[in-house]
């Protein structure tokens, strides 16, 4: 017999789980399709890829939808079920990542909290101690009133409403180095009196005499003697792990070869940089017209630039020429903004806006940065707050309408927590 506090307390530390979980990814739907579709390449299963926007936006609301069950206590043995084949599930896959196929970052709460592969199954373990728990526990006779089955729909329609949401849009809370208010040049310094680590470069040869690899030293002249060695690559090893700055670098090459990165963070005034990953967006009516608008600004100051990982000459033709097109890391991009084709406004070195291209331009000329940052701020408060509210009131409402709806379990036939297996 397990005690029905032990299986209580062991459905609300998944209930808090599971919607802190599902809570982090929502917010960047965008920055969740980049990570699905990272395991779909480090499995090999190419042809999944398709599939990783979809999940972006159902998985989060499923984590969702099952953390709020499990809270309010509907459909116990249901959600029992639920909660321990969805942690199996990903303590199992965990494993596998740190042990067999490894990818960087598990992406289990978005980029708002980063674990290690290891740290990540630690953590699985863990958290299906009280999946065990309630899976044991839950003999309830289960008992469904027409309250539950409405209170699970308008829940479940909830779950997935702020993740479609959010998927038309930037993320609503932006976690990554690139958030509004961020002054790129600062995130780039290192703090006084942090420690640097320490670091060993060797360098990969090839000899050509005999096609053999040798790595070298930096202080090692051998390598010197470029007629029998052939440069491959440089390596970088840790020594001690030292601070990273948030921002390692802002490298903006231009056609010439030339890093325009200081010249953009120095500018004096508005910059729109508009980021450019996929060229098929570009001949869309939204995203002309945006860049006209952008074009328009210029009469107020405002310099427009592009930056892409693509070519410069293809991304020039796409944009119609005229402005200036540097090449940036495609993994900066992607954190800079999360759209294929977006805006970042800067001012000063300071992001203080960022669009979608395909949405509406915000007016740039005579408003004061600090007013364009408090307006975007408040704009996705104010969506979150409602969204937030409405799911209070449902939550609420089935609380308080019935004993059936309390929280913890209270003696009586319908919360036997006999152990059925």
């Amino acid at each position: 017999m397990i005690n029905r506090r032990v299986v209580d307390v062991s459905r609300m530390v998944l209930a808090v789980l599971f919607i802190f979980s599902g809570f982090t990814k929502w917010v960047d739907p965008a920055g969740s399709q980049i990570k699905f579709t990272e395991y779909f390449h480090a499995f090999g299963v190419d042809s999944l890829v398709p599939l990783a926007w979809p999940l972006a936006v159902v998985l989060p609301a499923l984590e969702l939808f099952i953390g709020v069950m499990l809270a309010l206590g509907i459909y116990r043995r249901f959600f029992a079920w639920a909660a321990l084949a969805f942690m199996s599930f990903f303590t199992v896959l965990t494993f596998v990542i740190w042990q067999i196929v490894p990818v960087s970052d598990c992406g289990c709460f978005g980029d708002f909290l980063k674990l290690g592969n290891g740290e990540t199954f630690a953590k699985n373990v863990l958290f299906i101690v009280p999946a065990v728990l309630l899976f044991a526990g839950r003999g309830i006779s289960g008992r469904t009133t027409g309250r539950e089955a409405a209170t699970a729909l308008l829940l479940g329609a909830w779950s997935l409403l702020m993740p479609l949401y959010a998927a038309t849009r930037l993320p609503l809370l932006d976690f990554l180095p690139y958030g509004e208010g961020t002054d790129i040049k600062a995130a780039m310094a290192m703090p006084e009196g942090a420690d640097a680590g320490e670091y060993s470069v060797r360098l990969l040869y090839r000899d050509r005499q005999t096609g053999d690899e040798r790595l070298f030293e930096v202080d090692d002249t051998t390598w010197w003697d470029d007629t029998r060695w052939e440069y491959l690559s440089t390596e970088h090893d840790v020594v001690r792990e030292g601070y990273t700055p948030p921002i390692a670098s802002f490298s903006a090459v231009d056609a010439d070869g030339a890093d325009r990165g200081d010249e953009l963070l120095s500018h004096d005034g508005y910059l729109a940089l508009v980021t450019v990953r996929s060229l098929d967006q570009t001949a869309s009516p939204s995203f002309r017209e945006n860049l006209d608008i952008l074009r328009g600004y210029a009469g107020c100051g405002v310099v427009t630039a592009v930056a892409t990982q693509l070519d410069l000459g293809a991304v020039s033709d796409a944009v119609g020429g005229g402005l200036l097109c540097v090449n940036m890391d495609e993994t900066q991009l992607k954190s800079m903004v999360r759209s294929k084709n977006g805006m970042v406004l800067m001012h000063g070195g300071v992001i203080v806006a960022k669009r979608n291209m395909s949405g509406e331009m915000p007016r740039i000329c005579g408003i004061a940065p600090e007013e364009m940052m408090s307006g975007e701020r408040r704009r996705n408060a104010w969506a979150m707050s409602v969204y937030l509210l409405i799911g209070v009131v449902i939550a609420v409402g089935y609380v308080v309408t019935g004993k059936n709806g309390r929280i913890f379990a209270g003696p009586g036939k319908s919360d036997n927590f006999a152990i059925d297996l």
